[in-house]
C-alpha cells in the first residue's frame, strides 16, 4: 500500500518544521488580538463557485456526498471563515479578527512545493476598510516571517485596484477581467496577449497595463506609477491608499519590501491592496483586500482583509536554514538489567516523566548491552540503569553516554541530576 499521489507522510524534522510554524502564526496572532477559529474541512460546493464559476469544479475534490448534496473539500479556508462570519459573527464589534489553520484540498498535478492536500493558515480582519488594517496584516504576516528567522524572505506589494481601473478605463468591466488578471499572475507573456485580445483591450491601455505591472523596486516605483495613471483618476486614488499603507508600514517596523505593480493574485475576489511573501523565489504567503466578498457569500457590504500562509513551504524554508535540529531530545533512556527489574524500571520513568523530564523505557527486554546501543541510537545524552543490588538499596546507575562514565544515584535525586542546569 502506498499513499495517494500529490499527499505526503509528515514526521521527524519535517513535522517539528511544520509545528513550528503553526506555533509561530498563532502566537503572533494572539498577540495581535485574533480568535483562534476552526471551519469543517468540507462545505458546500457554491461556497467556492460562488465567485470562481463552474470552471473551478475541475481543480478540487467535488462530489455528492449519500444525500445528494453537493459537496467539496476546501480548496483554501478564506470563504469558510468568511461563511462563519456570516453565520455567527455578524453581530460582533468590528472588525472581527480571525485566525485559523487547517488542511486543505486541490485537485491539481502534483509537482515541486505543490500537493493535493496541504496546510494552510491564515488571518482574517473583517470589518474595516482603513489602512491600517491592511497594514496590521502586513505586519503581523512580516512578524511570522521574522519570529522564524526566515532572513532571505521578499515582501512584495501591490494593488490589484491599480490594473482594474485600467482595464475599465479601456473598457473592460466586473468579470471580464478576471482572466486577464489571472494571466497577469501567471506572468506568462503569451497567455496575457491572448486574453488582452480575446478582450479587445485597445493597444494604447495594453501598452499602460503593461508598463505598469512592470514596474519594480523602491519609492521611485510610485513615482513611475503616477506618471503613467495620470489620465485615469481612479487609478490614482488606489495608488494614494497603497502609499497610505506604506506610510503605516514604516510606523509599524516594516520597512524591508518591494513594491511590484504587477502583483495580481490568482484568486478573483481581491479588490485592492494585495501582496505575496517569497522565500528563495518560492511563494509562502499572500493575501490582500476582499471587499466584496462577505456579500457575494450571502452576508452584508462588508470590507475585509487577510492573508493566507503556505504553511508546508514555509516549514520546507525553515528546514533549509538548518535550524530545525532536535531542540528537545531526551533528558535519559531508563534500562534494566534483569526482567524481574521491568516493572521497577518502568516506575521510575514515570516518576521522572512527572517531575518534567522526557523519558524512553526499553520496551523491548534487551540485555543491557543491546539496552545501551538502543539508547546511543535515540542520540540519548543520559542512560539511567536499573539493577537488582542498587535496586535493593534505592539507587540506580547514572550513565554517560558521551564519555562512558557513571554513578550511583539515589532514587530521589535522579530528576535532579538529569535537568539542564538553567
Amino acid at each position: 500500500m502506498q499513499r495517494p499521489r500529490g499527499t505526503k507522510d509528515l514526521f521527524g524534522e519535517e513535522l517539528a518544521a511544520m509545528r513550528r510554524v503553526l506555533q509561530a502564526i498563532g502566537e503572533l496572532a494572539g498577540r495581535y488580538g485574533y480568535m483562534e477559529v476552526e471551519t469543517p474541512m468540507f462545505e458546500h460546493l457554491e461556497l467556492f463557485t460562488a465567485k470562481g464559476g463552474m470552471n473551478i469544479v475541475g481543480q478540487i475534490y467535488a462530489f455528492k456526498d449519500k444525500g445528494g448534496r453537493e459537496i467539496a473539500l476546501r480548496p483554501e479556508i478564506t470563504p469558510s471563515a468568511v461563511r462563519l462570519y456570516t453565520e455567527k459573527l455578524r453581530s460582533d464589534p468590528k472588525p472581527v479578527k480571525l485566525w485559523y489553520s487547517g488542511s486543505c484540498f486541490r485537485y491539481e498535478e502534483p509537482q515541486a512545493m505543490r500537493w493535493r492536500q496541504f496546510t494552510q493558515a491564515g488571518v482574517e480582519v473583517i470589518g474595516s476598510s482603513r489602512p491600517e488594517a491592511d497594514a496590521e496584516v502586513v505586519a503581523l504576516t512580516y512578524g511570522v516571517m521574522d519570529k522564524l528567522c526566515l532572513a532571505n524572505f521578499k515582501l512584495r506589494l501591490g494593488h490589484v485596484r491599480l490594473l482594474r481601473e485600467v482595464l475599465a478605463h479601456a473598457g473592460v468591466k466586473g468579470p471580464g477581467q478576471d482572466p486577464i488578471l489571472r494571466a497577469m499572475d501567471s506572468r506568462e507573456g503569451q497567455r496575457l496577449s491572448e486574453e488582452l485580445a480575446r478582450a479587445k483591450v485597445p493597444k494604447d491601455f495594453e501598452k499602460l497595463l503593461r508598463d505598469l505591472a512592470a514596474l519594480r523596486g523602491g519609492a521611485d516605483v510610485m513615482k513611475k506609477a503616477r506618471k503613467l495613471l495620470e489620465n485615469v483618476p481612479a487609478a490614482l486614488q488606489a495608488l494614494d491608499n497603497l502609499q497610505e499603507i506604506i506610510n503605516l508600514l514604516g510606523r509599524m517596523g516594516v520597512e524591508d519590501f518591494e513594491i511590484d505593480l504587477g502583483i495580481a493574485r490568482g484568486l478573483d475576489y481581491y479588490t485592492g491592496f494585495v501582496f505575496e511573501v517569497y522565500s528563495d523565489g518560492v511563494q509562502v504567503a499572500g493575501g490582500g483586500r476582499y471587499d466584496e466578498l462577505v456579500q457575494l457569500l450571502g452576508g452584508e457590504q462588508m470590507p475585509a482583509v487577510g492573508v493566507g500562509f503556505g504553511v508546508d513551504r514555509i516549514a520546507n524554508a525553515l528546514l533549509s536554514t538548518g535550524k530545525m535540529k532536535q531542540k528537545q531530545p531526551l533528558d535519559c533512556v531508563v534500562v534494566s538489567t534483569e526482567e524481574k527489574m521491568i516493572p521497577d524500571a518502568l516506575g521510575i520513568a514515570s516518576e521522572l516523566r512527572r517531575a518534567g523530564l522526557r523519558v524512553q523505557v526499553d520496551l523491548m527486554g534487551r540485555k543491557l548491552r543491546k539496552a545501551l546501543e538502543y539508547a546511543d541510537s535515540l542520540g540519548a545524552g543520559k542512560v539511567v540503569i536499573v539493577g537488582p543490588k542498587e535496586h535493593s538499596e534505592g539507587q540506580v546507575v547514572l550513565r554517560d553516554m558521551k564519555t562512558g562514565g557513571q554513578e550511583t544515584v539515589h532514587k530521589t535525586k535522579i530528576a535532579e541530576k538529569l535537568k539542564p542546569v538553567a
